[in-house]
């Protein structure tokens, strides 16, 4: 079953405050507890598709938290703020003549984006690929606008950085 929107921004508002407090209790921090909220209900989105298959959406969300909260613990040396930056990785104007090119292009955005942080990749897809709002995709997760945009920009930065090494 496809999940609508409106049905996941039921689901996650009743969510959030149990995957904050599933957060905070491990990092102890709330922006980053606040964060680990905002990647879950992404990871949720992103499977929304499948969530019928799991008994409770609820514990999946908890799991996912904890996990990410693991991640962030392991990762906390390699921590690094990229600042704001903005590349359109929307323009499909390629010609028909341009297919085998086309394809290749594709293959490589996608091993691009395999390398962004999970946050970062879902977010692109829901901007550029579902055609989602700024304010749809933090009404849909529950964070806040700003937080979408600089997801969004750092997103978009570290593909330019990745794409300026390959060159």
């Amino acid at each position: 079953m496809n999940m609508e929107r409106k049905e996941f921004e039921s689901i996650a508002s009743a969510l959030r405050g149990r995957i904050v407090a599933t957060a905070l209790g491990i990092t102890r921090s709330e922006a980053e507890a606040e964060d680990v909220a905002q990647e879950t209900l992404l990871k949720l989105w992103s499977m929304r598709e499948k969530l019928d298959n799991y008994r409770s959406v609820e514990s999946l969300a908890v799991v996912i938290a904890r996990n990410r909260c693991i991640d962030l613990a392991r990762r906390a040396s390699q921590i690094q703020s990229l600042p704001a930056d903005g590349l359109d990785i929307s323009d499909t104007s390629l010609s028909p003549e341009h297919g085998i090119s086309m394809d290749e292009s594709r293959n490589e955005t996608d091993r691009i984006l395999s390398l962004l942080p999970e946050s970062q990749r879902i977010v692109l897809q829901m901007k550029h690929v579902d055609g989602l709002e700024v304010s749809e995709i933090a009404r849909l997760t529950g964070s806040n606008e700003n937080a979408i945009r600089v997801t969004l920009s750092r997103a978009r930065h570290r593909v330019k950085q990745i794409f300026m090494t390959m060159q």
